[in-house]
């Protein structure tokens, strides 16, 4: 079995963008407008703002470890597990239209997708 490529720094930061922008965008239907009907009750925003707080904080801490193993000659084990737990939790958008082709390819040969 051959060990996973990892991606490059710049690949790292655009890859948490995307992954951020795709979390924040599930807020929106859980803002409220002035003057207009909420779309969800309170407990129900509340749920996505918490779901969404959870996710990028995840991305935010993997994305952290990844970019300081990746400064290390060898990375090691430890960038490969942050590096799997970072493609499980982008694994829903790998296909997104949106996804530049070389994070959807880096993140398909990964999954086998």
């Amino acid at each position: 079995m051959s060990t996973p490529v990892l991606p490059t720094r710049e690949q790292l930061r655009d890859l948490n963008s995307f992954v951020d922008g795709r979390a924040y965008q599930a807020l929106g239907p859980a803002l409220r407008v002035p003057g207009h009907e909420p779309l969800m009750r309170e407990d129900q925003r509340a749920a996505v703002r918490e779901a969404v707080g959870a996710v990028s904080a995840a991305a935010r801490h993997l994305c952290q470890v990844l970019w300081q193993r990746l400064g290390e000659a060898e990375p090691g084990p430890g960038a490969h597990a942050a590096w799997a737990a970072y493609r499980a939790l982008a694994a829903p958008w790998q296909d997104h239209p949106d996804l530049a082709p070389d994070l959807r390819a880096l993140l398909q040969a990964e999954t086998g997708g």
